[in-house]
């Protein structure tokens, strides 16, 4: 007989005086492994960090004899580099005067704490392809490069179970069947796995999952028992004028130009001799490898890096550098990124809303989802301008288009992933901007909301002819108005 190493019975778990987790039988043996699916908001990362030991249930038994690591969808990379602002495009500033933590210092920090040597460590970072990193600041990783190294920390401690929350989101095809080949290996080896993922994303090797709905177990079995009818769905919504989005005012003919523009971070070429012109009313995918340069591509057309001054560059008519402020360009822009979301969970008196951040404090971030939605007429992170009357009202249309009209008065903290990038996405679409720039904007998104945004912004961007650059590595998430594509590799145009 297995032995049975976690258990919870007749758990709950409340939130603010709402109800999470209602009720959860679970138990898991050691050496077995499950997956935990459901929609946003079903109460999926609730049940893996009570699991994990970093929440404790309101009502029930939780027991856990597993020596365990849990690792979040987001990392805490900003706050353990001492980054002091929440000025975003700190990561593409480098000054001598500050110090910068590289990938290498950080790693060293973690190997004293483990009882790790430095030959498993080299092991992990050849298994994830990720010893090129060593010299680079932490800060100046890609979404997809700061996951992998989540990996590496958290298998530094040879734990007996894993709790991965999202663990294949930002990675591109190739690094997900890597993780998933690393995943079956360790399991050989004995380790469990509790893995929060879409059921067509569950790894051959996971013997169980379950499917929560509205903080409940609705089905469990053999993951091939079930599938997840959803992502079959031919749901279409239907846009007109329920959708508060105007025509930009502005006629741009040219919305972004680049001419052999190149880029170098301490001595290391990211991209070099890049090419393009995106006209006014076009809709490009922006297509890469992790680490193949698409996010620092993308901060010389958000003005959050300097050498966009020592490059041809023109935006929105303008060549940089011509008298523009870099809030004359954020204003034209809707941008939502997998870094930009971190920065609205943390800062001054959010620690304990950080993810692998705890804190005894009971102060918390008071950004309500409104407020997150507000902040996108002036490019605010984590303060906020006095709204008018107007303002408020359409972002009031917007949340109640989604079905987030509770969200105006929600904590933004509390919300579920899947509704906080649904805030996030809002934030961008709000001020009707002449360019949007979604990079994986769907990450913790069920499939039903996928499908509504995508159809949402393929009405945006044909009826309103706006400008848009989309950023995935799942092509099944680009929406339908996309017909052009950029493809980088290793920092050059392919």
């Amino acid at each position: 007989m297995k032995e049975r190493a976690i258990l919870l019975k007749n758990v709950s778990f409340i939130s603010s005086r709402r109800v999470v987790l209602n009720d959860i039988d679970f138990h898991l043996n050691k050496g077995e492994s499950t997956a935990i699916c459901g929609v946003s908001g079903s109460g999926k990362t609730t049940l893996a960090k009570l699991i994990a030991g970093y929440l404790k249930p309101s009502n029930g038994l939780v027991q856990n004899d597993l020596k365990t690591q849990y690792v979040s969808q987001q990392d805490d990379f900003s706050e353990l580099s001492g980054l002091p602002s929440n000025y975003y495009s700190k990561r593409y500033e480098f000054h001598d005067y500050e110090k910068q933590i590289s990938v290498a210092e950080f790693l060293k920090n973690c190997l004293r704490k483990s009882e790790t040597s430095t030959e498993d460590l080299d092991a992990l970072l050849v298994d994830f392809k990720i010893e090129n990193l060593l010299s680079k600041n932490l800060l100046a990783l890609s979404n997809g490069e700061r996951k992998k190294l989540q990996f590496v920390v958290a298998f530094l401690d040879n734990p007996e179970l894993l709790v991965l929350d999202q663990p294949f989101t930002g990675l591109d095809p190739a690094s997900r069947k890597r993780l998933s080949s690393i995943f079956e290996k360790m399991y050989t080896n004995g380790v469990s796995f509790v893995i929060i993922c879409g059921l067509d994303e569950i790894p051959p090797f996971v013997e169980k999952a379950i499917v929560l709905e509205n903080g409940q177990i609705k089905k469990e079995g053999k993951p091939n028992d079930f599938q997840d009818n959803s992502l079959d769905s031919v749901f279409k919504p239907s846009f007109s004028a329920e959708v508060p989005f105007r025509n930009n005012s502005e006629n741009f003919k040219t919305i972004v130009e680049m001419q052999s523009v190149s880029v170098t971070m301490k001595g290391k070429s990211i991209l070099s001799d890049i090419n393009w012109r995106i006209e006014s009313g076009e809709c490009w995918a922006l297509l890469g490898h992790n680490g193949a340069g698409k996010s620092t591509l993308l901060s010389l057309i958000t003005a959050d890096n300097p050498q966009g001054y020592n490059n041809y560059l023109i935006l929105f008519d303008k060549q940089r550098g011509s008298g523009e402020s870099i809030w004359d360009i954020k204003q034209k822009i809707g941008f939502l990124s997998p870094e930009l979301h971190i920065y609205f969970m943390r800062g001054k008196g959010v620690l304990n809303t950080v993810p692998n951040i705890h804190s005894q404090s009971s102060t918390y971030s008071r950004l309500t989802g409104m407020d997150v939605v507000l902040s996108g007429y002036n490019d605010e992170v984590g303060t906020l301008s006095k709204p008018s009357k107007l303002q408020e009202e359409m972002a009031e249309r917007w949340l109640k288009l989604v079905g987030l009209p509770d969200a105006k008065y929600m904590l933004f903290v509390n919300a579920s992933l899947g509704e906080q990038r649904v805030l996030l996405l809002l934030r961008a679409l709000i001020k009707n901007p002449a360019l949007l720039i979604l990079d994986e904007p769907c990450q913790g998104m069920d499939s039903a909301q996928i499908n509504y945004f995508t159809s949402l912004l393929d009405y945006i961007c044909t009826e309103k002819k706006v400008t848009m650059i989309y950023v995935s590595h799942k092509p099944e998430e680009i929406p339908a108005c996309v017909d052009k594509v950029l493809t980088l590799k290793n920092g050059k145009v392919v």
